[in-house]
């Protein structure tokens, strides 16, 4: 069953809603008609079951009646930030869509040194909306309670700012030195509520721009003994904290 964010607060146990992307990827896409049932997520992030009492389409409104769920929440424990450096497009799209689906909370992509792909100033919001898009409908998709925010830094030095508990930094360089259970000890010991993962361009990083991360308070860690993508090590990143904080035992 499909799901959808709306931009209000429920209040009753009936809501018409006037989204016209939502009319007509519901009436037209789908073609459901009175009784039908979808889920609904409002600003509180809390979710619905919503029944169609009634479709307009004269003016492309849905009146729906509201049961509100006890389905238990799909967000991590934790508020996870993906910071990745500039890339390909197709790769910043993959890499907006993929980390929405595997979890994040919020999604940053920022200018580094050998960064092959530049925004310039007058393209960066137009970007961001496309991204944005992207991550609410892979919200939509993986039944997430939020939409990650994405985001764009033009200096990788402003990444000091973040004040997220954990602080990694993917280094290749690590992982060739054999170094692969840094990040694993660093979330069991911890009681964090959040976390970011910072990650360089194809080139990489640069020696110094790890070294001003590291001043920061940032860890240096390998993503276990492979070398990985730009656009994979983000995800494996993802994949290593849900098992730590959903699927563990611990």
């Amino acid at each position: 069953m499909e799901q959808y964010f709306v931009n209000q607060t429920f209040s009753t146990e009936t809501i018409t809603i006037e989204d016209t992307e939502i009319f007509k990827h519901v009436v037209t896409v789908l073609r459901h008609k009175v009784s039908d049932q979808i889920y609904l997520v409002d600003e509180l992030r809390d979710l619905y079951l919503a029944t169609i009492e009634k479709i307009d389409k004269d003016n492309k409104t849905i009146e729906f009646k509201l049961l509100k769920s006890n389905k238990p929440s799909t967000e991590m424990p934790v508020k996870v930030t993906v910071a990745c450096s500039l890339s390909k497009k197709d790769k910043i799209e993959w890499i907006t869509q993929k980390a929405t689906e595997l979890g994040a909370t919020e999604i940053i992509f920022f200018n580094s040194q050998y960064s092959i792909m530049h925004w310039k100033s007058n393209v960066i919001e137009k970007k961001l909306v496309r991204l944005q898009e992207i991550a609410k409908n892979a919200a939509q998709q993986s039944k997430r309670r939020i939409i990650p925010q994405v985001s764009y830094l033009n200096d990788l030095k402003k990444l000091a700012d973040n004040e997220s508990e954990l602080k990694f930094v993917a280094y290749e360089e690590s992982a060739k030195q054999g170094e692969s259970s840094l990040l694993v000890q660093n979330l069991e010991k911890s009681s964090a509520k959040s976390v970011i993962g910072v990650f360089g361009p194809e080139g990489g990083f640069s020696p110094e721009e790890v070294e001003f991360l590291q001043d920061k308070d940032y860890l240096s860690v390998g993503l276990g003994p492979r070398i990985m993508r730009a656009e994979t090590a983000p995800l494996y990143f993802l994949s290593v904290l849900s098992y730590n904080y959903e699927l563990s035992s611990k």
